[in-house]
């Protein structure tokens, strides 16, 4: 599935009344809450159901919350480094002014990893919102034509991976899941492989 994109006008903020080039813009595919979010990962991991994942980030944000809070930065693998900052609660012009009373939280900071950047880059297929077209006019393919597509691909592949099955098929990454492990159900496909190297291939083979 892929990313859309737009492109805006720069803002003029010199003033300079020239023309202003443009810049590329994400258009948000929507927002996941939590639950939405939490139930993605469960239906990816296929071996921590709902109520473990749910549980487990609610502790890590729990024990991640009190490492900042008491002045550590917290690395959390290719995620990133947290971090807080503070301000002051009013204007100070010398050190001898300072009061614990004068200093507070301010914010938390991500600064994400080279790796996990580099996950996104790998993973990311952008394509140009066409204003022309409604949404309503989305070609989808019913669950018949979806696995003749994935037939074809695989007498000229051999194997397709759950990206791959996205964009042969338009479906988002939860509902390619879903129809990849539905085929294993029937078993029309196996899996071969594990983790990020998963793929997937005929039964008959």
């Amino acid at each position: 599935m892929s990313a859309k994109y737009d492109l805006y006008e720069t803002p003029d903020v010199q003033n300079t009344g020239e023309q202003q080039p443009l810049h590329a813009r994400i258009v948000p595919s929507g927002t996941y809450s939590k639950k939405e979010f939490l139930e993605r990962v469960s239906h990816s991991s296929q071996t921590f159901n709902y109520n473990v994942i749910d549980a487990v980030v609610g502790i890590v944000i729990d024990e991640l919350a009190e490492a900042l809070s008491e002045g550590y930065v917290v690395e959390l693998g290719e995620l990133g480094h947290f971090s807080i900052s503070l301000k002051c609660t009013h204007k100070v012009m010398a050190k001898r002014e300072i009061r614990a009373e004068s200093i507070c939280f301010d914010n938390v900071h991500l600064r994400t990893s080279k790796e996990f950047k580099r996950k996104i880059k790998r993973e990311i297929e952008l394509e140009r919102v066409d204003k022309s077209k409604h949404s309503s006019q989305k070609v989808e393919f019913s669950m018949e034509q979806r696995q003749q597509l994935l037939q074809e691909f695989l007498k000229k592949n051999g194997g397709i991976t759950r990206l791959e099955y996205s964009r042969l098929t338009g479906l988002s990454r939860l509902k390619a899941i879903d129809d990849l492990n539905t085929f294993i159900e029937k078993g029309i496909l196996r899996k071969r492989g594990a983790g990020r190297t998963v793929f997937y291939v005929w039964q008959q083979e």
